[in-house]
């Protein structure tokens, strides 16, 4: 029979791993992983059709849909829409994003995916405009506003574009709503 003491002191004890009285039991937590988005499939096609320069002649209709200006309410163009809503004073900044966000447009529109990226993101800004934005320009202050406008689009463009080969920072994804609202498809007005 052998004796143990009846205390033992580790104090001081190294093993180079874990020092265990008994069984170690581990719990490892495996967390699946994250789907791509569908903008994130579509930037690493787009990245291959760069890399072969695959490119397309025809425009998409869901892109080729927001070239095509509309009226609505007889306010045409960029800057008459930021003058009946009180933007006046956005106009010479409104000008230059919505150009930087034309020429990323027209950079691209020859890539079937950037088509369909752009295409994408312009129908969300105009969704999410017209059901978040535009119903409250009448009860929102300007800051409540661009609140808004930040959240619902501008973050949400800058998480999916930030970075890769279509990388938009927030002047070109403010540019995209000033483009839209050029073509009608945005004002802040009622």
């Amino acid at each position: 029979m052998v004796n143990f003491p009846a205390v033992v002191n580790q104090k001081g004890a190294s093993a180079g791993l874990d020092l265990v009285g008994r069984d170690k039991i581990t719990n490892y937590t495996v967390l699946p992983a994250k789907a791509a988005t569908k903008i994130e499939l579509l930037l690493e096609k787009l990245t291959k059709e760069i890399d072969s320069n695959e490119r397309v002649r025809d425009t998409l209709d869901s892109l080729s849909r927001f070239h095509k200006k509309r009226t609505i309410d007889g306010i045409d163009g960029l800057e008459a829409k930021l003058k009946a809503g009180g933007r006046e004073y956005e106009t010479f900044d409104a000008l230059e994003k919505k150009e930087l966000f034309s020429k990323l447009l027209e950079r691209y529109s020859h890539y079937a995916s950037a088509q369909e990226i752009l295409a994408c993101l312009l129908a969300r800004v105009e969704h999410n405009f017209q059901n978040f934005v535009y119903p409250q320009v009448d009860g929102l202050s300007i800051v409540e506003i661009n609140e808004l406008v930040d959240a619902k689009i501008i973050e949400p463009t800058i998480t999916d574009c930030g970075a890769g080969v279509l990388s938009m920072d927030h002047s070109v994804a403010m540019g995209m709503v000033y483009w839209l609202a050029e073509q009608c498809y945005v004002r802040w007005h009622k």
